[in-house]
């Protein structure tokens, strides 16, 4: 079940012709900046070559925790960072810090029934009608013995999807899908297979992802606007120590309700974002952690990356994973 969901992406509007897919593209749109990202795949196989990449800064005020305030000025962004007319089908971010998160058990049922049965209990859990909503989910665990599937759903307010939709439009891109920036960013840095408990931190000049990854799936997000701010003073520090270690205490008390209180505890720390290669700012931040923490590698599940052939350093791709993360398959 879990494979046959997988191969659908999150929003997923249009079933893409195989041929389009075979030169792929991610975007970004952040407070910040804008991110492009093309990749170029190798026909039927999953290897991919980074093909171009670019950033531009988004006018101020043009996007504010998420929402688009000013299409009229972020249109002209798109264009110019997208090469040429080259490109006309993408994959796009929906705001991270406008998604609702949540996990749960759900009978199971054939993979064509487990959507309608994840409708049913969606306003139960998230403050948006199902009428007004766009729903994902994936599935965590499974087993054959169990007569229950555990799911992480993702849940966005329709008028959100609808604007970026009509935004990337109107800068002539047609949207093939959309997913949350923090699954993107799983998909780039996690390693597949991987089961154990992760905490990733997607570092922003005005807000702070943190994201836990468990058996492969975002299954818990917040995003607290305090990032690494615009100089080295780094006013934000103290509060992002709270956010974290409040991070940490959620997960270990869900990790100690799960049956004989043998839930994963998180074991690493990976860092991602613009923030990420502020070594100053990183060993401020996570003096007083125990638990070990590294950059995150966009070459975890992308080994054809090519950094040195790409021209893309270490540094850059910290910046990149969630556009590079929209482009790789679900598995």
């Amino acid at each position: 079940m879990a494979n046959l969901l997988r191969k659908k992406t999150f929003l997923n509007f249009f079933p893409v012709p195989e041929y389009l897919l075979l030169s792929t593209a991610g975007i970004v749109i952040t407070d910040d900046d804008t991110k492009f990202v093309e990749l170029h795949r190798k026909l039927f196989k999953e290897e991919f070559k980074l093909a171009r990449f670019n950033k531009q800064e988004n006018p101020p005020g043009a996007v504010e925790s998420g929402l688009i305030n000013d299409p009229g000025k972020l249109a002209p962004v798109l264009k110019a960072i997208v090469p040429g007319r080259s490109i006309r089908y993408v994959h796009a971010t929906l705001p991270e810090e406008k998604a609702y998160l949540f996990t749960v058990s759900v009978n199971r049922v054939s993979a064509g029934e487990l959507k309608d049965a994840v409708a049913s209990i969606i306003e139960e859990n998230v403050p948006v009608s199902l009428a007004e909503s766009v729903f994902d989910l994936e599935v965590i665990e499974e087993s054959s013995s169990e007569s229950e599937a555990k799911l992480a759903v993702s849940v966005l307010p329709k008028n959100i999807v609808n604007s970026y939709a009509a935004l990337l439009e109107s800068a002539g891109l047609t949207p093939v899908s959309f997913d949350i920036e923090s699954r993107a960013i799983a998909r780039a840095i996690i390693p597949r297979g991987s089961r154990e408990s992760t905490l990733i931190i997607n570092l922003g000049r005005k807000r702070t992802g943190f994201y836990v990854v468990e058996n492969g799936v975002v299954q818990f997000s917040t995003t607290p606007a305090y990032g690494i701010g615009g100089d080295d003073s780094y006013p934000s520090i103290p509060d992002l120590k709270a956010e974290m270690r409040k991070v940490f205490a959620f997960w270990d008390a869900r990790s100690g309700e799960s049956p004989g209180g043998q839930g994963k505890k998180i074991g690493k720390i990976l860092l991602c974002g613009a923030g990420a290669n502020r070594k100053d700012f990183i060993d401020k931040f996570l003096s007083e952690s125990s638990v070990p923490y590294a950059p995150a590698d966009v070459q975890a599940n992308f080994p054809s990356f090519g950094r040195r052939d790409s021209k893309m350093s270490l540094d850059e791709s910290l910046d990149y994973c969630s556009a590079i993360g929209l482009v790789l398959p679900h598995h």
